[in-house]
């Protein structure tokens, strides 16, 4: 091939893949965003069925009536965003005081290179509407040699002041204190943003201490304090900063955290986090660190924890056995509920409603959530009950060409009517580009799922 007739082909190759579209366009969507309302959602999976039996499954029954699902997909992604492989969400999202949902994904690309995308959105449940608000790379514009964040794994928070506080990171944290990552003074590491909504700025509100960066934080909204997680250093260390006077009020050793992907906030402030060999604690006042007399068996810990309950109990999921607990901060008393779902299966998001009845989650964050229905999980807390209020992955490929494949954030509005989820999937393989297979990765997607006022009320209406 001559030269120019190569350099023909490419000029043509990448205008193609400049206009191609990404995301797809969603099918019969109003503004982008498609509203579901199907008896499939209330259809078990055959592959479930196939299980149901056996033994140690969690019973589990369905719901009656079917909920309405609005589903929008991540835009404005960039040029050539489709050879974008691993668009993907890692962290939990924020229902801020207005009611508005706020959001992240990122591209997984080349981080330590500069080449790196990572966006924060916002739904609004007047208008059904995703827009994206913030452009990590128009908020740290590119230097020659400065890294990219390539994703939000922390958490999004609303603080006291109402403004939105994050922290973005790279393809893998624990690499940033390695050579390829050129930190400068503009980026010296890992940075806490706010983004304010009255003006719909983004700055750097504060500096994590540097060649460190977080994937999992906490907002103590009561005390202004933001809690992280350091990862990078010679282990990792919790880390806590004062939203109001902007100064550290806790570091701990590097080390004192074991596994590393959640911790929780009793009312009283303590932070509860996985130590060696159990439950451990931490309190800002005294900056005090000790061990509980509690363990999780056969796992190294909370995965997911939900806030402090009125009457003393936190919730969540185990990781690796993901089994339920609960955990009474004051009794120092830690008791396993069973399976989450099935035989237990990776969940890394769960919400407390505010009647404090129920827990909500999504079984199945990796990607995988479809193989088994994409399961919309409401578990009773006063007798157990898990019952699943939808399988969502078939009726939504169906209406749209979307496989929901599993969720790192989920939040339920103030009146516990709508469940937000932000989704990891893919496209059905009839519109999935061959170089996004065969993961179940490079579609992100948001869903408000409206929850029957039947399925919320006491005793609520099931069906096996």
């Amino acid at each position: 091939m001559s030269s120019l007739l190569f350099g023909a082909v490419a000029l043509a190759t990448a205008i193609a893949a400049q206009s191609e579209p990404w995301p797809p366009r969603l099918n019969e969507a109003h503004d982008a965003t498609i509203a579901i309302q199907s008896e499939v959602f209330l259809q078990v999976p055959e592959t479930v069925t196939a299980r149901r039996q056996q033994e140690g499954i969690a019973p589990f029954v369905v719901a009656a009536t079917t909920p309405k699902v609005e589903l929008a997909y991540h835009d404005d992604l960039g040029v050539a965003a489709v050879h974008r492989r691993l668009w993907s969400s890692w962290g939990d999202i924020c229902v801020a005081s207005d009611g508005r949902v706020y959001c992240g994904i990122g591209d997984h690309a080349d981080d330590a290179g500069g080449n790196a995308r990572c966006f924060l959105y916002r739904w609004d449940p007047k208008t059904s509407r995703l827009e994206q608000v913030v452009d990590m790379n128009q908020v740290v514009p590119r230097k020659p040699g400065q890294p990219a964040w390539s994703k939000i794994h922390a958490k999004i928070d609303e603080g006291a002041d109402s403004r939105i506080y994050f922290s973005c990171t790279l393809n893998d944290g624990n690499r940033a204190s390695q050579p390829q990552f050129a930190w400068n003074e503009q980026l010296p590491g890992g940075q806490l943003y706010c983004y304010d909504p009255a003006t719909g700025a983004t700055t750097v509100f504060a500096n994590l201490p540097p060649r460190r960066v977080t994937a999992t934080s906490l907002m103590d909204r009561r005390r202004n304090i933001w809690w992280c997680n350091l990862e990078a250093g010679e282990g990792n260390a919790l880390w806590a900063l004062d939203l109001k006077s902007k100064r550290v009020v806790f570091q701990s050793p590097d080390g004192t955290v074991a596994f590393n992907r959640s911790f929780a906030l009793a009312a009283d402030g303590t932070v509860y986090f996985n130590g060696e060999n159990g439950i451990h604690r931490a309190s800002p006042a005294d900056g005090r660190i000790e061990p509980t007399k509690s363990a999780f068996r056969d796992s190294p810990g909370m995965r997911c924890a939900t806030r402090e309950s009125a009457d003393g109990w936190i919730y969540g999921s185990t990781h690796k056995t993901s089994e339920l607990f609960r955990y009474s901060p004051a009794k120092d008393q830690l008791e396993l509920l069973g399976p989450n779902w099935l035989t237990g299966e990776y969940t890394t998001v769960m919400i407390l409603s505010p009647d404090e009845r129920f827990l909500y989650y999504l079984p199945g964050a990796h990607g995988k959530a479809s193989t088994y229905g994409t399961p919309v999980i409401q578990y009773e807390i006063a007798t157990g009950r898990r019952k699943v209020l939808a399988f969502l992955a078939e009726a939504v490929e169906q209406a749209c060409g979307y496989v929901p494949g599993g969720t790192y954030g989920a939040k339920l509005s103030a009146d516990g009517a709508t469940l937000y989820v932000n989704f990891n999937g893919h496209a059905a393989d009839a519109i999935r580009p061959e170089h996004m297979r065969p993961n179940g990765f490079g579609l992100c997607a948001f869903a408000a799922i409206h929850i029957p006022p039947s399925e919320r009320a006491a005793p609520s209406a099931s069906k096996d």
